[in-house]
């Protein structure tokens, strides 16, 4: 199984070593066997030249090693356009096992549900902004991903299916402030009719899925401003993965709140979901 020297902390991109003393020498950083390295030439190097000299004066460098290409395409461009092959994003530990993305992908979701919960302590409910939406983004990936909590720079294409996101001529910054007027004005949205709530959180996550403005974590960004708004309304927190249960059905949902802005078969996903919290919730800590 392939190894990797997990380098999180320091926020550099992967374990990094250099061949000998001053920054004019060859730099290398881990690839995804623990003997293969991959040469980081001077175009491609982000940090400052302290920095470097700082991460290489305590890095040891290997007795053997093999050079492999390196994995990441667009190495030039901004955070955004730099994948693998198999489209990972540049992540601070150059990680380029999926399955180690996503565990820390979750201790994301943990972070950024601990933030929100702690907006509850408000005296007031807060509104939803698109500043909001972005420090949620934050909190959510920042541990991992160099673009968290700016907007999206290239257009994105999920999976084997025909949706895209262009990227916007005009940037996202001005779409957002649309649904900022024209749906986040309504917000801080309390009610003690739950029916409303669970419409208004499905415009609110249609809206958001609709313009996809991050690189990566769209869909859980929506899910939790969505459990903000419940939560708002003393409603149980819904699982973010809870919409991988059918799929097909929230990828229709999404596309009638996309292209017709038809929001009620998502606000019935909603009110499953929530139904399917309050069950977890009950036969954890009973009713």
């Amino acid at each position: 199984m392939s190894r990797v020297h997990w380098r999180w902390a320091e926020k550099d991109f992967g374990f990094r070593f250099r061949s000998g003393a001053g920054h004019k020498k060859d730099e290398y950083y881990q690839a995804a066997n623990s003997e293969d390295y991959y040469v980081v030439p001077a175009s491609q190097r982000k940090l400052t030249v302290k920095r470097l000299n700082d991460l290489a004066a305590i890095a040891i460098v290997p007795a053997s090693r093999r050079v492999v290409p390196t994995p990441w395409r667009n190495y030039d461009r901004q955070w955004d356009w730099i994948t693998t092959e198999d489209g990972i994003s540049i992540n601070f530990a150059g990680c380029l096992e999926i399955e180690e993305i996503h565990r820390r992908e979750d201790e994301g979701v943990a972070r950024a549900m601990e933030f929100i919960v702690n907006l509850l302590d408000r005296p007031e409910p807060l509104p939803l902004t698109g500043a909001l939406i972005k420090q949620i983004h934050y909190e959510l990936l920042s541990e991992i991903y160099p673009f968290a909590g700016e907007w999206r720079t290239v257009d994105l294409h999920k999976g084997d299916g025909p949706t895209r996101w262009p990227f916007p001529p005009c940037g996202i910054q001005p779409l957002m402030d649309v649904i900022e007027r024209d749906v986040f004005s309504r917000s801080p949205f309390v009610s003690e009719d739950d029916e409303p709530v669970f419409f208004f959180v499905a415009e609110v996550m249609c809206e958001i899925l609709a313009l996809h403005p991050f690189r990566e974590g769209n869909g859980r960004t929506a899910f939790i401003v969505g459990n903000l708004l419940l939560m708002q309304n003393d409603l149980a927190p819904l699982d973010i993965y809870d919409r991988r249960n059918d799929e097909q059905r929230y990828f229709a949902a999404c596309e009638d709140g996309r292209i017709r802005k038809d929001y009620k078969a998502f606000a019935n996903l909603v009110t499953e979901w929530e139904a399917a919290a309050l069950a977890r919730w009950e036969t954890s800590h009973g009713k």
